[in-house]
């Protein structure tokens, strides 16, 4: 076969065009409008996820929350809602339901960038419930999928208090001790890591695990006043209302005195009551009165006598 016949065979590519034109035209078509199809609806996404956001942000209360989880479900700004409204049901001191919501938030959301510290806050609240199983599942899930993440290290250390807060203390060395070496790929200076060591000293003191009752509270009788010591000091521990946790220490006020009538008080602004003083050359002297038995013993003076004639001189 020579080489013109053979090159007359193959098709040329201006052959396979006038050939296939409807089919790549149509193949241009399909994907012109997948590629408005994504990008439609990647901004109608990211409207979506604003609009969610934005109300997640808006958010106040619990019931504000839920309004954001049913009518954004499974967004971003919905595992938002659940992480906080866990939060705040357990500052209202509902923590069964708090723990319900982080539960919903496990099974809901689990491509959720803060679904490992949801885990360790689960963990955590199921273990102040007393739920230690529950608690060390949580744990566990967090050491066994994101071993490679810094709350590996904590999650490992709670899994070794629970042990010994069990009384289960071979168990929780071997964890302490394991520790260092099975996160050796992070960083060196994670602090949790460093707390290994110390768990195993408070172990080799014999520290206690459980709280101690102290000494009980003497018995005091209700019915019998308490008669405090005059001049002794009073104790109120109590504290005073600017500081109720300090306790203050006053002393006692002196037995007060008989009630007496009060003067009557001074007017605001009195009026000055202007003396007349004469100068003293228009005083008389005071005479100084006679009294009756003064007038009784003196003695009554005799009569003046006559005064005698003037003697007449001899012519």
């Amino acid at each position: 076969m020579s080489s013109d016949s053979s090159a007359a065979a193959l098709p040329t590519w201006e052959q396979f065009l006038e050939n296939n034109f409807k089919k790549v035209v149509l193949f241009f078509l399909a994907a012109v409008a997948a590629l408005a199809i994504y990008g439609i609806s990647r901004y109608l996404g990211h409207a979506a996820q604003v609009k969610a956001g934005e109300a997640f942000a808006a958010a106040k209360t619990v019931e504000d929350l839920d309004v954001v989880i049913a009518q954004h479900k499974d967004s971003l700004a919905a595992g938002n809602a659940l992480l906080k409204k866990a939060e705040l049901l357990w500052e209202q001191n509902k923590k069964t339901t708090s723990v319900d919501t982080l539960n919903s938030f496990v099974t809901d959301h689990a491509d959720h960038p803060l679904f490992a510290q949801a885990l360790l806050a689960l963990g955590s609240k199921q273990e102040a419930l007393g739920q230690k199983k529950e608690a060390k599942q949580s744990f566990e899930r967090i050491t066994n999928e994101y071993a490679q993440t810094e709350l590996a290290p904590l999650a490992e250390l709670r899994l070794g208090d629970l042990a010994w807060a069990e009384g289960k203390e071979d168990e929780a060395k071997k964890i302490y001790e394991g520790l260092p070496s099975r996160f050796t790929g992070l960083d060196a200076g994670n602090p949790f890591i460093s707390q290994s060591e110390n768990r195993l000293e408070w172990i080799s003191s014999k520290l206690p695990t459980k709280e101690v009752d102290g000494p009980p509270k003497p018995k005091v009788d209700d019915k019998k006043p308490v008669t405090p010591t005059p001049g002794a000091p009073v104790i109120n521990l109590g504290g005073t209302n600017n500081s109720p946790l300090a306790p203050t220490l006053a002393p006692q006020q002196a037995p007060s005195a008989p009630s007496v009538m009060p003067a009557p008080a001074a007017p605001a602004n009195p009026t000055p009551v202007t003396i007349p003083v004469k100068a003293p050359s228009e005083v008389p002297p005071a005479k100084a009165p006679a009294s009756a038995a003064d007038n009784a013993s003196a003695p009554t003076p005799p009569p003046a006598k006559p005064a005698e004639p003037a003697t007449k001189k001899a012519p």
